[in-house]
């Protein structure tokens, strides 16, 4: 087993007090660092980063730690252990000066606050409802001793009531009363904490919305890409132009889950299972594999960056906002996964996307060429391209989200400027992932998205032929009489 790296000296003391106790937990583990990241999808540098407290892990890392070494000792993890590294992980995110961090911290507090409201909730409803039945009673009790009364007094009455029945039912009377009273009390009490809990819910949104650069502006600003729904950091990438000699690209960095966190149940599937998508109808001749092979996962070590395309052995087009923390001596980081193999991946070139509106372009991650370290391999089968999807067309994507393996059907709208408006669940995390038609074709990446989620933007593969780092085939050299609509070509060598 390698030996961990020592505590980062420059990490301030609540990160560092937070890596010694995970450090103190991994070492229960008895394995590496690298063994313990194959073990949990996770990257092996950025995993020890996390045990030397040169960056804060998301909450889930930290759980699912506590949980595996939990596993490991034959033990459950106890209420104080959990609090305890709750209290250290919050402490390390206040003091954080990085944006995402913020971010984080804010999401988990109302995570938290959203459950004590639903708590309160819960216990508000067993409350009336306790209180109804005990009112039932008290009534019941009323007009049964009434009923008693009357008939004591009646003339046809033979008998005295017996002091003894009377005597019990006026007891039960006084008890059910007092529950009453004290029922009535505490639904007060809850239903005022229910109030504070969903007033500390609404206020913790304002301050998330704000943290996350606000909601989206009215019209087409509707149409947000990814990288804006978290915090984001601005720097540049030196010697980058747009294609018309505009001003350097401004690059920020989407911050998402670490990559290896549990997936969850994906909304708008096909036949998904285990990330792949079985698509059923006869008129489809996409072949699904292909298109999971060339849709490739881009992280920097710790977040999930987003998606792109595989265009060969050693190349990938992608949409992201590089990020370059100057506090952080080790640079910007980017990794790509294909084929269950994690790639360092360097950028090469960067397009700024095209103008949709006046206010749109600043916020859409521009198009970056990555380069391999090393070669990847790439389905036999030649890549081909769908140059003129139609509106009415219906998409194939399968990537990756912020949990996982995700794929959906998208459909085409319609044109805005150079883009496609396309409808369909495009969730997180599903930014610079590659759309396919029916007929096999790559249609374009997707680049942007609604705020619910429920439509996004499409930029065309004829937007691709902009780079210079790549070579797509011309597309007057194919077919021009395809019935479907679609012009097959294939993706030329890359430049060296």
């Amino acid at each position: 087993m390698n030996e961990l790296k020592p505590v980062n000296q420059g990490a301030g003391p609540e990160a560092a007090a937070l890596a010694v106790a995970l450090r103190d937990l991994f070492q229960g583990l008895g394995v590496s660092t690298r063994r313990y990241a194959a073990r949990r999808a996770y990257d092996s540098s950025t995993v020890s980063r996390y045990l030397s407290g040169s960056r804060v892990p998301p909450w889930e890392f930290v759980l699912n730690l506590l949980h595996d070494v939990a596993e490991e000792r034959g033990t459950v993890p106890t209420e104080e252990t959990i609090g305890m590294l709750r209290d250290l992980h919050n402490a390390a995110l206040n003091s954080s000066k990085s944006p995402a961090h913020k971010v984080r911290l804010l999401e988990r507090k109302l995570a938290e606050a959203d459950q004590e409201a639903r708590r309160a909730a819960a216990r508000e409803r067993w409350l009336e409802d306790a209180l109804q039945d005990r009112e039932h009673r008290v009534r019941d009790l009323q007009m049964r001793f009434h009923e008693l009364q009357a008939s004591a007094t009646a003339p046809t009455s033979s008998e005295p009531p017996g002091d003894a029945a009377a005597g019990e039912r006026a007891d039960e009377q006084a008890r059910l009363r007092e529950e009453v009273r004290e029922l009535r009390e505490e639904l007060a009490r809850v239903r005022e904490r229910h109030q504070r809990a969903e007033e500390r819910c609404e206020q913790l949104e304002r301050q998330l919305a704000e943290a996350e650069g606000g909601s989206a502006e009215a019209g087409e600003d509707a149409l947000l890409p990814e990288v804006a729904h978290r915090a984001t950091e601005a720097t540049r990438v030196p010697g980058e132009v747009g294609p018309a000699g505009t001003a350097e690209a401004e690059v920020h960095n989407r911050f998402m889950a670490a990559p290896g966190s549990a997936p969850v149940n994906s909304v708008y599937q096909i036949g998904h299972v285990h990330g792949s998508v079985t698509v059923n109808a006869d008129d489809w001749q996409v072949d699904e594999e292909m298109v999971a092979a060339v849709s490739v996962r881009v992280h920097d070590g710790e977040d999930h960056l987003g998606n792109g395309l595989l265009l060969d052995s050693r190349t990938v087009i992608t949409a992201l906002r590089v990020h370059s923390d100057p506090d952080d001596d080790l640079g910007t980081e980017l990794y790509v996964v294909a084929a269950e193999r994690t790639v360092r991946a360097t950028p090469v070139e960067t397009l700024a996307a095209p103008m949709l509106g006046r206010h749109l372009r600043r916020r859409l991650a521009p198009l970056v060429v990555l380069r391999l370290a090393e070669p990847v391999p790439v389905p036999e089968q030649p890549l081909t391209f769908d140059w003129l999807p139609r509106p009415g067309r219906q998409l194939l994507v399968s990537a990756f989200a912020v949990d996982g393996p995700y794929s959906c059907v998208l459909d085409v709208r319609g044109r805005s400027g150079d883009w496609l408006r396309v409808a369909g669940e495009v969730v997180y995390g599903l930014i610079g992932a590659p759309a396919f038609s029916r007929t096999g074709g790559l249609a374009g990446l997707v680049l942007a998205r609604a705020e619910d989620g429920q439509s996004g933007l499409l930029l065309p593969v004829a937007a691709l032929r902009a780079l210079t780092s790549v070579r797509l085939e011309d597309p007057a050299a194919q077919l021009d009489d395809d019935p479907a609509g679609s012009r097959p070509g294939s993706a030329g060598p890359t430049p060296a």
